[in-house]
C-alpha cells in the first residue's frame, strides 16, 4: 500500500509557531517604532515650542520700538531671525515674522520680504491667538518639516505671527537607525523562536513516532509488542487506549485460535467417529459369531475349560471397547433439555454412589450451587461424563481414599468438580490425556477413549473440561454456562 503524503504534526506545529513568532515580532517592532517616533516628534515639538515662545516677547518689543520710532524698521527683527537660523539646537529651515494681515515683515530669505501669506496655519494662529503646528510633507526624498506658528499678541492687540519651520531629518535618521535595530532584534527573536519551536515540536512528535512504530509492528502474528513508558499527558492516554486495544486483540486472537482448534478437533473427532462406527460395525459381526461358538462349546463341555474362560474374557473386553467406540461416534448428537441444577446434581450423585460400590473408596457429594441454577443440557450424556470422571478418580485413589463430587456457580457458569487423593498425573503425560486412545492406566486396564468422549461432550455443551493435578490431589472441573 502506497504511503499517503501528509504534513506531520511536528511540521504543522513548527509552521504555526513560526507564524506566531513572526507576527508577534512584527507587531512588537511596529509598536516600538511607532511609540519611539511619537516620543521623538513630541520632544522636537516641545523644544521648538519652547524656542518660539521665548522669542515671542522680544519680537513684540522690537515691533513696538519700530512703531514708536526708537529703532529703524526691520533691523532688530532681522537679527532675531538670523539668531533663529543659526540656532545649533534645532535644524531650522525657515523663520519669518508677519503682521496681522499676513504680510512678511522679515524673512530668512530676503526675496520673500513684502509678500502676503494667507496660509491656513497663519490665519488660524492669529484668529485663535494660541500656538499651532503642523507637519508639512517633504518634497520627493526630503524629510517632513515641522511648521510652527506663534501669535504675537499682547494686551488685546495682535501684532502678527512668528513662523519657524524645523527639519525632521535628524529625527528621521534616528528612526531609521531604530528601525534597523528593531528589525535585527525581531529577526533574532524570530530565529530563536523558530529554533525553540522546532525543539519543542520534535520533543512532542518523538513519542508519537515511537508509538506509531510500535503500532506498525503490530500484526496477528505479533501482538506482544512493548509499549513506551507511560506518560502523564494526552499521549499517555493514547498509549492506554492502544494498550487496551492490544489486550482486546489478544483476547480476540486467543478466542479465534481456540475456536479454530475446537473446529479442527471437532472435524477430527467427526472423522474418527465415522471410522470407528464402521470399524465397530465390522467387528461386531465376527464377534457375535465368536460369542455364539463360545456359548456352544460351554454347553457341550462337561468340565470347566480354562482356555474358553480366557477367550470369553477377551471377547468381553472387545465388546466393551466396541461399545465405547460406538458411544464416541455418537457424541455429536445431543438432546438438550432444561432442568434445575439441584435435581441434576442429586441424580448424578445417586448414580455415582451405585457405580462406586465396587471400589474401596469413600464418596462425598457437596452441592454448593445455591440458589439452584437453570441448566440446558443432555442429562444422559453429561451424567456419562461425571460417571466416567468418578470411575477414573476411584481407579486412581488408594484403598480407603476419598472421592468427592461438588457443584458451584460462578459468573454465569455452572461448575461441577470431581476430586481424588491419588498419586496425580505425571507432568509428561498431561499434554496428552485428552487425546483419543491415550491412557495413563496399565496395559489392558484402559482404552484411552473415556476422557476424549468427556471432553467432546462438554464442548458440545459450549463448556470446557479443565483439571489441576499434583501428588495427592487431582481435580477435574466441568464448566458449562447456565441460563439463570
Amino acid at each position: 500500500m502506497k504511503a499517503e503524503k501528509f504534513l506531520s504534526i511536528k511540521i504543522q506545529f513548527l509552521l504555526l509557531a513560526v507564524l506566531l513568532v513572526a507576527l508577534s515580532s512584527a507587531l512588537w517592532g511596529w509598536w516600538a517604532w511607532k511609540n519611539e517616533r511619537h516620543l521623538l516628534y513630541e520632544s522636537l515639538e516641545a523644544e521648538g515650542k519652547q524656542m518660539v515662545t521665548s522669542l515671542a516677547s522680544p519680537i513684540i518689543i522690537a515691533l513696538l520700538y519700530e512703531e514708536m520710532g526708537v529703532i529703524g524698521e526691520g533691523g532688530l527683527l532681522d537679527n532675531i531671525i538670523e539668531e533663529i537660523m543659526t540656532n545649533t539646537g534645532l535644524p531650522v529651515q525657515h523663520a519669518y515674522v508677519t503682521d496681522h494681515d499676513g504680510k512678511i515683515l522679515t524673512h530668512n530669505n530676503y526675496s520673500e520680504h513684502g509678500k502676503t501669506y494667507t496660509d491656513p496655519l497663519t490665519r488660524a494662529a492669529i484668529t485663535e491667538k494660541r500656538y499651532l503646528s503642523t507637519l508639512i510633507p517633504g518634497k520627493k526624498t526630503q524629510p517632513p518639516i515641522l511648521d510652527m506658528a506663534m501669535p504675537l499678541h499682547v494686551y488685546g492687540k495682535t501684532w502678527g505671527t512668528l513662523r519657524v519651520g524645523v527639519s525632521t531629518a535628524p529625527l528621521e535618521a534616528k528612526l531609521q537607525a531604530l528601525a534597523r535595530r528593531i528589525v535585527g532584534a525581531a529577526l533574532g527573536s524570530f530565529l530563536f523562536g523558530a529554533l525553540l519551536s522546532y525543539l519543542i515540536g520534535r520533543n512532542m512528535a518523538r513519542p508519537l513516532q515511537r508509538l506509531s512504530a510500535v503500532m506498525s509492528a503490530v500484526s496477528t502474528d505479533n501482538l506482544a509488542v512493548e509499549l513506551p513508558p507511560r506518560r502523564p499527558d494526552e499521549i499517555g492516554l493514547l498509549q492506554d487506549s492502544f494498550r487496551d486495544m492490544l489486550e482486546r486483540l489478544r483476547r480476540s486472537e486467543s478466542e479465534r485460535e481456540r475456536a479454530v482448534a475446537q473446529l479442527v478437533q471437532s472435524e477430527k473427532l467427526a472423522s474418527i467417529g465415522k471410522i470407528v462406527a464402521g470399524v465397530a460395525h465390522e467387528v461386531n459381526n465376527p464377534l457375535f459369531t465368536i460369542n455364539t461358538c463360545i456359548h456352544n462349546l460351554e454347553q457341550d463341555s462337561t468340565t470347566p475349560n480354562r482356555n474358553l474362560s480366557f477367550i470369553k474374557q477377551g471377547t468381553e473386553r472387545i465388546e466393551r471397547i466396541v461399545r465405547q467406540l460406538s458411544d464416541f461416534s455418537r457424541t455429536g448428537s445431543m438432546e438438550p433439555r432444561q432442568l434445575e441444577s439441584d435435581r441434576f446434581f442429586s441424580e448424578s450423585a445417586e448414580f455415582a454412589r451405585m457405580a462406586l460400590k465396587r471400589y474401596q473408596v469413600r464418596f462425598r457429594a457437596d452441592d454448593r450451587c445455591q440458589p439452584p441454577a437453570l441448566l440446558s443440557l443432555d442429562q444422559g450424556k453429561m451424567q456419562q461424563v461425571i460417571l466416567n470422571l468418578l470411575i477414573n478418580a476411584a481407579d486412581a485413589s488408594p484403598d480407603g481414599g476419598e472421592v468427592s463430587l461438588s457443584a458451584a456457580s460462578e459468573n454465569g457458569v455452572y461448575l461441577i468438580s470431581v476430586r481424588d487423593r491419588g498419586a496425580g498425573i505425571p507432568e509428561e503425560q498431561r499434554p496428552h490425556i485428552f487425546d483419543i486412545f491415550y491412557t495413563t492406566k496399565a496395559a489392558g486396564a484402559g482404552t484411552g477413549i473415556g476422557l476424549a468422549i468427556c471432553k467432546s461432550i462438554v464442548e458440545m455443551h459450549g463448556g470446557t473440561l479443565l483439571y489441576q493435578s499434583r501428588p495427592g490431589d487431582t481435580t477435574f472441573t466441568v464448566r458449562i454456562p447456565h441460563l439463570s
